[in-house]
Order: C-alpha cells, then sequence, then structure tokens
C-alpha cells in the first residue's frame, strides 16, 4: 500500500475512540533495508498539509511556525501498534 492509502483516514484508539485522521506517517528502516510503518501523526481537527513544521528541530519563518502551530495544535504521534483505522471510504470525508 502507499501512505496516500491511510492519509487523511480516521484513526481509533484500542478501545474504538476516535483520535483524529492521519496527518503523516512515521517509518524506520528495517535490517533487511525495508521501511517499516512505527507511527503515524494525529491531528484531532485541521486537515490541512503539516508542510513538516511539525517535527522537532525544523525551523520556519516565525510567521509561518506560529500559523502552523495554532492550525495544528493537538497532532500528536501515536504508536501504528496502538492504532486502528477507518475504511478506505472514509478518506478525506
Amino acid at each position: 500500500m502507499r501512505a496516500s492509502d491511510y492519509i487523511g483516514r480516521t484513526a481509533y484508539d484500542r478501545e474504538g475512540n476516535a483520535l483524529g485522521r492521519v496527518a503523516d506517517l512515521i517509518t524506520t528502516r528495517d535490517d533487511g533495508g525495508r521501511f517499516r510503518v512505527t507511527a503515524a501523526l494525529i491531528m484531532p481537527r485541521h486537515r490541512g498539509r503539516l508542510l513538516g513544521f511539525e517535527r522537532p528541530g525544523i525551523q520556519a519563518p516565525w510567521v509561518l511556525e506560529k500559523l502552523s502551530r495554532v492550525l495544528h495544535r493537538g497532532t500528536r504521534e501515536v504508536p501504528w501498534s496502538d492504532l486502528r483505522l477507518g475504511p478506505p471510504h472514509d478518506h478525506g470525508s
């Protein structure tokens, strides 16, 4: 599957509570050189692009940084094993 198959889908915790929508995927390379999804960035509301400004250590012009923090507050990293995703047809709805 592609990242686009997951981004925008509704994410739920193990108990079935909606957390928000998948905004981005976090991967690591395994011993065989293949990439594995290890976590997802979940946004509770705004569905705009993150543009990378939500990641630690990224410097942005101060106006964009402030705007990004306001629009994307509540965005959090959730381990992939702790997520359940809604069906693909809910993508972007």
